[in-house]
């Protein structure tokens, strides 16, 4: 018998993804033993008659735990009790950033999925992981698209995209649906350690918010977010449809006299898009900032730390 969070899980797939179901749909699912994942693992076999889809899973042992190789066992237990694809990774004892976990996980997914043909990969982010990284990147001063880095459907290689079909559900659901079905959750017990700015976030700062000022945090925080999400879509669209209209035909630069008409929210992101786009360089707002000005007293401008020259002649701007 199916439950409600499966007709949501359908739901997200159909209308808020779009997956065009068809014969050769295939969906690598990134999953650990945590309780959102195995929601995820649990509804996706469940449903996986029904849309007719194929499934396998990728499991990554960072090896940062002192209980990873039990961990790791354990998912090999759970993989064997099922007739589906696993591929499993364990990486070499080292401390990296949060950056480079990051970026090494996705680059495994990435490699994975291309090389056993997955159309999808499918992450275990729910609307908790939202609110929190949209708290945090806030914290952070980060800006309109830092609050919406984690959104339904997102193309990160050729024809593979990132899905994330748990993003509206809540805590509440996930851990009422692993207790539903008797899942073997595997407690992460590093997410209790404070020195992680945001596991403070997590079990200090949303239940005070929720206490104190909005128990229906997660609810609303998702309205907000749904509005925000929109305004940050056109804003995007309009700089792809300006920078498309103000970049030189052959080469590397832009009709600077242009730009300075154009909103300051504008501007900014069609400079930001112009040197990601070109030079996959990203520049902070700082420095954009002073090159707007630069441009509106006629000034080079020579950005030291990319060993950059930005060199004005006519109305275009120059990258030498």
């Amino acid at each position: 018998m199916h439950s409600f969070l499966h007709s949501k899980l359908l739901y997200n797939l159909d209308h808020n993804i779009k997956v065009k179901v068809n014969n050769n749909l295939s969906v690598l699912l990134a999953i650990s033993c945590g309780q959102d994942s195995l929601c995820l693992l649990k509804l996706f076999l469940d449903i996986q008659n029904i849309i007719n889809i194929k499934l396998g899973i990728i499991h990554i042992d960072h090896q940062f735990r002192i209980d990873s190789n039990v961990n790791t066992q354990h998912m090999q237990n759970i993989i064997k009790l099922l007739n589906t694809p696993a591929y499993i990774y364990q990486l070499k004892p080292q401390i990296y950033s949060e950056l480079e976990f990051r970026n090494m996980r996705y680059e495994i997914y990435i490699k994975t999925a291309s090389i056993y043909s997955y159309n999808l990969i499918a992450t275990a982010h729910t609307a908790t992981d939202k609110l929190e990284t949209s708290l945090n990147n806030m914290f952070k001063g980060g800006n309109l698209d830092s609050l919406h880095s984690l959104v339904w459907k997102r193309k990160i290689y050729k024809k593979l995209d990132i899905i994330r079909p748990l993003l509206n559900f809540t805590r509440g659901e996930i851990s009422w649906l692993c207790r539903y079905y008797s899942l073997p959750i595997w407690v992460d017990y590093t997410n209790l350690y404070y020195i992680n700015k945001r596991n403070r976030i997590r079990h200090e700062l949303i239940p005070y918010l929720k206490q104190y000022y909005q128990h229906n945090l997660d609810k609303q925080m998702t309205i907000f977010l749904n509005k925000t999400y929109y305004d940050m879509e056109y804003l995007r669209q309009c700089t792809i449809k300006v920078y498309y209209y103000l970049r030189h035909p052959t080469y590397i630069a832009i009709n600077y006299k242009l730009l300075l008409t154009q909103h300051l929210a504008l501007q900014i992101r069609v400079l930001k898009l112009f040197f990601n786009y070109n030079l996959q360089t990203k520049l902070n707002d700082t420095l954009l900032k002073k090159i707007l000005w630069n441009l509106e007293n006629n000034t080079t401008t020579y950005i030291e730390s990319y060993k950059l020259t930005l060199k004005i002649y006519k109305t275009w701007l120059y990258i030498i």
